[in-house]
């Protein structure tokens, strides 16, 4: 059994409190991020918030209504992660919660000590796409071309493209997209972007070399800053 929608969130099993109940909001909202991203499902207040009471129900149950989730404790957890404070994520209204680098390194932290989600049933939830990390000129492991090409076709930036919906299409999604950080130099953004536009020609797709080429086009200034 895997994370097919959001509505999945409602069966996972909370961790024993035991676990969980001295770690900050901030840190337990990095884990929640950390694994809605997994799972490529959005990062919005709405998920996280439900997520976070599924997962740490004594931390983020609203007080006097323990059966429903306190949307305020996550806002203010997710307020605690940005650059000011914690530094662990940045966070677009309507667009969702990102981590840095530093909050990735904190939601794996906890891995170890929480392990993975998983649902009520008993099930175990699988690590299907691990999230990028980019550490001096370390390069992500090499796949096939037809895998990259995939992965294209999976990405919300290219959902927005063949939707008609490019006109909104923001920096967030690129990094989304490219799976790196905003911090990511730009040299190394671009080799991931060809690195797609590499597989896309191999396999002689040109519906994903034309979205490729819009992808250049419309974040050539970011990609060269």
């Amino acid at each position: 059994m895997k994370v097919g929608g959001s509505k999945d969130l409602l069966k996972l099993s909370p961790f024993p409190s035991e676990k969980y109940e001295e770690l900050s909001l901030a840190t337990l909202t990095a884990y929640s991020v950390y694994w809605l991203t997994q799972w490529e499902l959005s990062t919005t207040l709405e998920n996280l918030a439900v997520l976070n009471f599924k997962l740490f129900p004594t931390k983020f149950a609203m007080v006097g209504w323990p059966e429903f989730p306190d949307v305020n404790r996550t806002n203010r957890s997710v307020l605690q992660m940005r650059p000011k404070y914690r530094n662990f994520a940045t966070s677009i209204t309507n667009k969702g919660v990102f981590l840095n680098g530093r909050g990735v390194d904190e939601a794996q932290s906890l891995i170890g000590r929480l392990g993975t989600p998983s649902f009520c049933d008993g099930s175990a939830l699988p690590v299907e796409m691990p999230i990028a990390r980019v550490r001096g000129s370390g390069r992500p492991t090499t796949v096939h071309a037809e895998d990259l090409v995939a992965k294209v076709k999976r990405s919300r930036l290219f959902q927005a493209y063949k939707g008609g919906r490019w006109a909104d299409a923001e920096p967030i999604d690129l990094i989304n997209f490219l799976e790196v950080y905003d911090h990511t130099p730009s040299d190394e953004k671009r080799r991931r972007l060809r690195s797609f536009e590499t597989a896309a020609n191999e396999m002689k797709d040109a519906e994903v070399s034309e979205f490729l080429e819009a992808v250049s086009s419309t974040f050539r200034s970011y990609l060269h800053r």
